[in-house]
């Protein structure tokens, strides 16, 4: 099988091939189109030439003189006189092919050939082009008959030397030919060149696409210096490398998180249910102890189980709202209820704030899953005597939902990560780092927006807005 890829002819010799057949084909209907101009030029012209100078030189002929079998042999010297044309050789021949006279003042031994003259018309005279038989150049002829009214008394022969036009229109040729050639390599060149540029991106796209195949997630493609939509399939790959390496490190974070929270909640519970089960069950004060702990990691455990459901739900976009009509007054002063004794334990003060007493429409168990998760990051990081603020009001077409806390504050890099999942800023503190996560998600799965300002040591505020109709008097969201 790897064989038969080795073999396997790649694009560029394809681009290449391509390109080279067009502009062959190009270059070769360039060359027809040069040639038939140099034969028409050089060769129709001289031909036209001689065509039309013989035609004239016969109707002058017979219009001028009065010409018969008898007197035809006096003429012949005033004809070749008269008639003959500078640069060529005018000849008269007899009807049976002898060569009479010669304006070269020699008379050839050959004849000429009795269909040529028999084919010849005055209207149409006969072109030959062949090798002269006295001198074995190549020549051109032109042949047209002299009549009187009852018969063809002789022929007006032209010739003219084709060996300084076949000298011209060889140079011609191979000029021309040339310079086809010449094309067809730089164009070769060129392609290559150009094949380069399409084929260097996929051959990197490809040993790229192998190490990921391999697990080597930080494969990347220099971009910024390709043609058009392989600059944006060299970027796409990078991202799509970015984003895999993204989620293998969220992975990893993940099992090593889990295996972390989870384990420490279960050693608890296995440990006090050994002893329960070993010790003496009559100890109460034991027994409570142990009953507790086990029910508040349980409770743990259940929490982190619900995260990582919502988180999963999330990621394959199953997550749902199921979205009802409630006051927020009632909403606020029921999770403010969740904390009252916790935060009495740890003296930190709650107080509610709300402009207007409104109906909202959104997924009321969701929200309180925010406020929860919030408020409690609130009261974990403040210490006694610091306030949490709950506030609620509208503003234009929004409503505003602010939690403010005076505690410890984030820093800058905190900050900006706090709602990546996973990611928690005290890799010692508990939790699996999805709760801001999902609280996020659920706040733009309700069209809104989920903001956190902080600064370190001087306290935390998140900021909760949702779309608001103030026709309706009701939020609309979901």
């Amino acid at each position: 099988m790897e064989k038969v890829t080795r073999n396997k002819k790649g694009i560029r010799h394809y681009l290449m091939l391509q390109h080279v057949i067009v502009i062959s084909v190009a270059v070769l209907l360039f060359e027809i189109v040069v040639f038939i101009g140099l034969y028409q030029y050089y060769y129709r012209n001289t031909e036209e030439i001689l065509s039309s100078h013989a035609k004239n030189a016969v109707h002058f002929a017979m219009r001028s003189t009065e010409l018969s079998p008898f007197n035809l042999q006096y003429m012949i010297p005033e004809m070749i006189n008269d008639y003959r044309l500078k640069g060529t050789e005018m000849q008269i021949v007899s009807p049976s092919g002898n060569i009479l006279a010669s304006s070269s003042g020699f008379s050839p031994e050959y004849t000429v050939d009795q269909r040529l003259l028999k084919e010849s018309s005055i209207d149409h005279p006969i072109v030959w082009k062949g090798n002269n038989e006295g001198t074995d150049e190549r020549v051109m002829a032109v042949i047209v008959p002299l009549e009187n009214e009852e018969e063809r008394l002789v022929y007006f022969r032209y010739l003219t030397s084709l060996e300084r036009i076949d000298s011209f229109f060889n140079k011609q040729m191979f000029l021309s030919l040339g310079i086809g050639l010449g094309i067809i390599l730089v164009a070769s060149l060129l392609s290559l060149a150009f094949a380069k540029q399409i084929t260097n991106p996929l051959i990197q796209l490809t040993k790229a696409s192998k190490q990921l195949s391999k697990g080597e997630y930080d494969a990347m493609i220099s971009h910024g210096k390709y043609l058009g939509e392989l600059d944006t399939l060299a970027k796409s790959f990078n991202e799509m490398s970015h984003a895999l390496l993204q989620h293998e490190k969220m992975k990893n974070q993940f099992i090593s998180s889990v295996s972390h929270e989870l384990r420490t909640p279960l050693t608890s519970i296995k440990g006090w249910s050994d002893t329960l089960l070993t010790g003496d069950l009559k100890d109460q004060k034991e027994v409570s102890q142990g009953l507790h702990v086990i029910s508040e990691e349980a409770s743990r455990l259940a929490d982190m189980v619900e995260n990582l459901l919502d988180f999963s739900s999330m990621n394959n976009q199953s997550f749902t709202l199921n979205p009802t009509t409630f006051q927020v007054s009632t909403f606020l002063e029921d999770v403010m209820m969740q904390f009252d004794k916790l935060g009495k334990k740890k003296g930190i003060e709650i107080l509610i704030h709300s402009s207007q007493d409104v109906s909202i429409y959104a997924d009321r168990n969701r929200m309180k899953q925010v406020f929860i998760n919030v408020i409690d990051n609130a009261i974990k990081h403040s210490q006694s005597g610091d306030v949490i603020e709950l506030n609620a009001w509208v503003d234009g077409g929004r409503f505003i939902f602010s939690i403010k806390d005076e505690g410890e504050g984030m820093t800058e890099e905190v900050l900006q990560q706090v709602t990546t999942p996973f990611y928690k800023g005290n890799p010692n503190t508990s939790g699996t780092g999805l709760g801001l996560s999902i609280c996020k998600d659920i706040i733009e799965l309700h069209h809104g927006e989920f903001q956190i300002d902080s600064q370190q040591d001087e306290g935390t505020t998140v900021t909760i807005s949702l779309p608001y109709d103030r026709t309706q008097g009701d939020l609309h969201s979901v």
